[in-house]
C-alpha cells in the first residue's frame, strides 16, 4: 500500500512519521474521549445551534477535567464529581 502526506515543508520519512503519529494521537485522544466519555455520536441536537453549543460544553467540562488535579483518568474524575459535591466544585473552581 503507497500512501501520500502533503506538508508544507520536505522532511525525512522518520520525522514525517513522528509528525503524523503525533497529529493522529491527538486526534484519536480528543474524539475518543468525546465518543465514549460523553456518548457524542448519540447525541441527536440538531435544531439552530444545540450540536454546537453542547460541543462546546462537553470540550470545556475535558478541559476542566484535565486540569483539576485528583484521579488520571477523566472518566474516574467524571465518577468523582458525580458522587463527590466538594470534587464537583474543586473541579468548578479550576475553570478559568
Amino acid at each position: 500500500t503507497v500512501r501520500y502526506f502533503l506538508a508544507s515543508r520536505l522532511l525525512s520519512a522518520k520525522k514525517l512519521l513522528e509528525v503524523v503519529r503525533a497529529h493522529w494521537s491527538i486526534e484519536n485522544n480528543l474524539h475518543w474521549v468525546l465518543d465514549v466519555l460523553f456518548d457524542e455520536d448519540a447525541c441527536r441536537s440538531r435544531k439552530d445551534h444545540a450540536a454546537e453549543n453542547l460541543a462546546l460544553i462537553r470540550k470545556l467540562a475535558i478541559n476542566t477535567l484535565q486540569a483539576t488535579p485528583g484521579p488520571a483518568r477523566i472518566s474516574h474524575k467524571m465518577l468523582q464529581a458525580r458522587w463527590n459535591n466538594d470534587f464537583l466544585l474543586s473541579a468548578l473552581a479550576h475553570m478559568r
